[in-house]
């Protein structure tokens, strides 16, 4: 009697392997996710009751981090947009967290970038204007607004809002989209290219930022602020005018862009105070934001 063997496909046997590998693989990363999620219930137990659960500063760090570790063959976009959802999934357990998002009837919005960089759990708000998304911020009716960045000449302007507030409570923590990638790789299909992000929260130094400013003086045109604030140590990206009356005595706001951080505390600021003595009204720092990450390979 002749035994019959069962042939044995070596490729679909290799085939099961490599599955049972990435099987093995997709339990470990559950057990490490819900071990980070122990681990973030035992810092919000520590930090104790906060007005905003979010560390901007530090979420920039840790995605720069990642980044900076070799890629492989990892698709352009996902390390961040996989953390991007870690980290906004993480912060709704430490506390509760609404974003009014700019999203007009008509025009370009920031809906799809605020979906994105908050992930899909966070409750976002439609507001129609770049304004009504900082006064809900102001109202308590949300936590964060996701607003355009200013305009020469814009009539949703929002930072004299900001600029207004002698408390300096709400500043710009933050920009989105956090990576740039290329068109066709985000869920962007109405979406301006950038928004600033604004709360009750100042953002921190991360090595690589851009900050705001906030001035009302009387007698000191557009050219002369430039002078001075580059005479002060700041390099200007961009900067705003705006006429607070129709008289030629009437203040003018400023609203300035400058590279790199600038704290409360800046010792900058006391110096452009004193060159511009009586005629400064008023100066704040309006926050700023970590510089973006290019698209493209690193």
């Amino acid at each position: 009697m002749v035994l019959k063997t069962v042939a044995v496909n070596p490729d679909k046997q290799a085939l099961a392997d490599f599955r049972a590998q990435i099987d093995r693989i997709d339990a470990v990363l559950h057990d490490m996710l819900r071990d980070r999620v122990e681990l973030i219930d035992h810092v919000r137990k520590l930090k104790g009751k906060q007005h905003i659960y979010i560390r901007p500063g530090r979420e920039a760090q840790m995605v720069r981090t990642l980044m900076g570790r070799p890629q492989g063959k990892l698709p352009e976009g996902l390390v961040v947009r996989l953390w991007r959802e870690l980290i906004s999934g993480f912060t709704l357990i430490e506390g509760a967290l609404k974003v009014a998002v700019y999203a007009p009837e008509k025009g370009y919005d920031l809906w799809d970038h605020a979906r994105d960089f908050y992930g899909s759990f966070t409750p976002l708000m439609e507001v129609p204007s770049a304004v009504a998304a900082i006064k809900a911020v102001q109202a308590n009716k949300a936590q964060v607004a996701v607003v355009p960045p200013p305009e020469a000449n814009d009539k949703d302007a929002w930072w004299p809002l900001l600029a207004g507030d002698k408390k300096n409570v709400l500043t710009v923590f933050a920009s989105l989209p956090f990576e740039i990638v290329k068109p066709g790789r985000n869920n962007a299909r109405n979406s301006l290219p950038m928004g600033l992000i604004i709360g009750k929260l100042y953002p921190e130094l991360t090595g690589d930022d851009r900050s705001f400013l906030a001035l009302q003086c009387v007698h000191v045109p557009e050219s002369e602020m430039r002078r001075l604030l580059g005479k002060a140590g700041y390099k200007v990206r961009q900067m705003l005018s705006h006429s607070m009356g129709r008289g030629g005595s009437s203040p003018t706001a400023y609203f300035v862009e400058t590279e790199g951080y600038v704290g409360r505390n800046d010792t900058r600021l006391a110096r452009l105070r004193a060159m511009l003595g009586s005629r400064l009204q008023y100066l704040a720092p309006l926050g700023g934001y970590a510089v973006p990450l290019k698209s493209g390979r690193r």
